[in-house]
């Protein structure tokens, strides 16, 4: 782990202290030259001068503050204990594309191959109560991508993600699971065998939260940016329209990844647990339409273009796509009747950027005219 432990062990500290959230964090380490820590009135040190710099940042006073630092020092003895590495966003270890999001996670504590982190990924996500047919393509999609030498990336809750992780496994690939708690545990605790299987594997555990963090609905909110940020595409295999999924979309579109969705079957049109593919087909927010467990070879096109686009922003190089126009009122009244005749068979969605505060602008491709550009 090429880094200072001691910023890591520092970012804990202020995590831990009342009144100090993520946005002072960010403050605090865009200080130039700051003076490394070794007390906790060093830390208040630094709080006062981000205070002084930025304005409305919270100061804890020095009982705080020290019960802060010692909880930091507790949790860090603790993961070493437990394998697991603690690396702070200016760690060279850290995941170069979760590093391009405008939010990321201060800290990552990671059990497992930190390396299969920095890897092309790709996020298979979906329901929890999926249809037997969603199971068993995500299975298929998560053993397929694996074989092509990307890492699987998902949350290991039920349904969906457990079925892709199983799917890169059984391809002896690599798959990491994004989890909305501390390392100490693993939710569900029925998916703690998978969670063995995946460390036995060369896989790998991660989130932004410390040992001994419950989950909330807000953290699995959270952690869902991570999902997306870490990967160069995401692949909805099943979601209804208000699921968790449909956050990992939003992220995906903020953060400029490929969407990816798999069109269910005619005769499950009726089930709720695939509505958010039926909207997302027939809004034409997905860039590439999937048939069961076909055009794999599509989207690792795709993801390499991402990949190059990334990599640009990485040192600097990317202008503004120039974006197409369509028409904004596309959007279905009733997804079920219009769903089927939404996007013809063999066609997809493609978008070329979407920029901050602007609309979101489409190109449309049948399949033959972009496999032959």
């Amino acid at each position: 782990m090429r880094q200072n432990n001691m910023e890591a062990i520092s970012i804990l500290a202020l995590q831990k202290m009342p009144g100090v959230g993520a946005t002072t964090i960010e403050k605090v380490l865009s200080l130039p030259d700051i003076i490394e820590p070794s007390t906790p009135s060093d830390l208040i040190g630094i709080l006062k001068e981000a205070k002084a710099k930025f304005g409305r940042i919270s100061v804890p006073d020095i009982q705080a503050a020290t019960i802060g630092w010692n909880q930091a020092h507790e949790i860090w003895e603790l993961s070493l204990q437990h394998n697991i590495q603690i690396i702070s966003k200016n760690s060279s270890d850290y995941p170069k594309f979760l590093l391009q999001i405008s939010d990321p996670p201060a800290l990552l504590h990671i059990k497992g191959n930190i390396w299969a982190l920095n890897k092309d990924c790709i996020a298979i996500v979906g329901t929890r109560n999926p249809t037997r047919f969603g199971l068993s393509q995500a299975k298929k999609f998560g053993e397929s991508f694996a074989k092509e030498g990307y890492v699987v990336v998902s949350g290991l809750a039920k349904g969906i993600d457990s079925a892709a992780h199983k799917g890169a496994l059984k391809s002896n690939g690599l798959t990491v699971a994004v989890l909305a708690h501390g390392l100490d545990t693993v939710y569900p605790s029925e998916n703690k065998p998978l969670a063995d299987n995946i460390l036995e594997n060369n896989g790998a555990l991660v989130s932004e939260y410390p040992w001994g963090t419950k989950s909330n609905r807000s953290s699995f909110v959270s952690r869902n940016r991570i999902q997306s940020g870490l990967s160069l595409a995401v692949l909805v295999v099943e979601t209804n329209i208000k699921g968790g999924t449909m956050h990992t979309v939003r992220f995906c579109e903020k953060q400029n990844r490929s969407l990816i969705v798999l069109r269910p079957p005619i005769d499950l049109i009726e089930n709720s647990n695939i509505q958010g593919n039926a909207q997302l087909i027939s809004e034409e927010r997905a860039e590439i339409v999937l048939e069961e467990n076909n055009g794999i070879n599509l989207v690792t096109n795709r993801m390499k273009n991402i990949k190059d686009m990334l990599s640009e922003l990485e040192y600097g190089q990317l202008g503004l796509l120039v974006p197409m126009e369509r028409s904004t009122n596309q959007k279905t009244k009733n997804i079920n009747n219009e769903y089927i005749n939404s996007v013809p068979s063999q066609q997809i969605v493609m978008h070329h950027s979407r920029v901050h505060d602007k609309k979101e602008k489409y190109i449309t491709r049948t399949l033959n005219d972009y496999t032959n550009m």
